[in-house]
C-alpha cells in the first residue's frame, strides 16, 4: 500500500501523484471465490475452499504490496464479510493499508437497488465502489450522489457508518467529513469507478467521461469480449476483434482527453507492462497469486515507484 500520506485512501495519494494503481483480488471469503486449482485433465479453475475469518485477515493483512483489494461483496453475503472486517479490525486492519472496493447492480436496470448497495458497501468500510455497465453520463452523477451524504447534497444517509469510521480509524463526525468523492471534492477520500462493457456505454463514452467527479474507467474488457463476438453457423464463437480494438480504443481516447484514469484487467507481468506501455493507469489482478503479485511488482518498477 502507499504508505508516508496523509491520505486515507492509498488510490488518491496516487493519483494526486500521477503514478499507477495496482489492485488485487482478496481471500476467497465467500462462496464462489476461485482459487488457482484446476480440475485434473481441465484448465478449468475450481472453487477455492473457504479460509476462516481470522484465516482470511491474516492473510490479507500479510501482504501489502499492493493499493487496493477488490472483493465481491453483495447483500448476500454481507453477514460474512462483516465478520472478515471483524477479524480485520482485530488485526489492526485500516483503510489506510488495506483499502476495498467492489461492484455494485447496474444502476439503469435498478436505481433504488444499485443505490442501497452503495451506500451498504460504504458503510461497510469501502472507499469506493465500480458501476457495473455504465451507459450514461446520468449514471455516473446517479453513483456520485448515493456516494455523498445529505448534508453535501447526495442522498447517502448519516447514520449506520460505525464500521467505516472504525475501519478508517476516525470518529464518526470526522467519517463523514472525509467520506466524499475525489476529486469532485479535493479532501474527499472516496473514489468512484464506471466500467464500460456495451456498445451503448461505448457510444456515450465521452459523455460519461466528462462528469466531474468520476474518477476511473474501467474497459469491461471480459464482458465486451462477450458483446463484439457473435455465434457462427457451426455454433463456434465468432469473435469481432477489430470491432473490439476499436471499442477499447475508444474508451482510452476519451480517458486521456479528459484526463480520467483508464483501468484494464491484468493478471501477469506481460500484460501490465502491455496496457501501461498503451497508456491505462489502473490495473486489477483478478487472480491472488504468483502471476498476479509478480505483475503488481512488474508495474511498480516500470513506474519507478518503490
Amino acid at each position: 500500500m502507499a504508505q508516508g500520506s496523509a491520505r486515507i485512501n492509498p488510490m488518491i495519494a496516487l493519483h494526486e501523484r500521477g503514478l499507477p494503481v495496482f489492485g488485487v483480488t482478496h481471500p476467497p471469503i465467500v462462496a464462489g471465490g476461485r482459487g488457482p486449482a484446476s480440475v485434473a485433465g481441465s484448465n478449468a479453475p475450481v472453487a477455492a475452499p473457504l479460509p476462516s475469518l481470522v484465516d482470511a485477515a491474516r492473510e490479507t493483512m500479510a501482504y501489502r504490496f499492493s493499493d487496493f483489494a477488490y472483493d465481491n461483496y453483495a447483500s448476500a453475503n454481507a453477514d460474512r464479510f462483516l465478520g472478515y472486517m471483524g477479524a480485520m479490525l482485530a488485526a489492526g486492519g485500516s483503510a489506510r493499508e488495506h483499502a476495498f472496493i467492489s461492484k455494485v447492480p447496474i444502476i439503469h436496470t435498478d436505481p433504488a437497488v444499485a443505490t442501497a448497495r452503495i451506500v451498504e458497501q460504504l458503510n461497510a468500510g469501502h472507499v469506493g465502489v465500480m458501476l457495473q455497465e455504465v451507459e450514461s453520463a446520468d449514471e455516473v452523477r446517479a453513483g456520485l450522489a448515493a456516494l455523498r451524504f445529505a448534508a453535501k447534497g447526495g442522498t447517502r444517509p448519516n447514520d449506520g457508518v460505525g464500521l467505516a469510521a472504525a475501519y478508517w480509524k476516525l470518529t464518526e463526525a470526522e467519517y463523514r467529513e472525509k467520506a466524499d468523492p475525489w476529486p469532485l471534492n479535493p479532501r474527499g477520500e472516496l473514489v468512484l469507478w464506471a466500467i464500460v462493457e456495451s456498445k451503448k456505454g461505448i457510444a456515450n463514452i465521452r459523455e460519461i467521461a466528462q462528469v466531474p467527479g468520476l474518477t476511473v474507467i474501467v474497459v469491461g474488457a471480459g464482458t465486451l469480449g462477450g458483446v463484439f463476438s457473435t455465434t457462427g453457423a457451426d455454433g463456434q464463437r465468432v469473435r469481432d476483434q477489430a470491432g473490439f480494438d476499436a471499442g477499447v480504443s475508444a474508451i482510452l481516447s476519451a480517458c486521456k482527453e479528459f484526463k480520467v484514469a483508464c483501468s484494464h484487467p491484468a493478471n501477469n507481468p506481460t500484460e501490465v507492462a502491455d496496457f501501461m506501455a498503451r497508456g491505462f493507469t489502473v490495473f486489477t489482478m483478478q487472480r491472488r497469486d504468483p502471476a498476479a503479485f509478480d505483475a503488481i511488482t512488474t508495474g511498480r518498477r516500470i513506474s519507478g515507484r518503490h
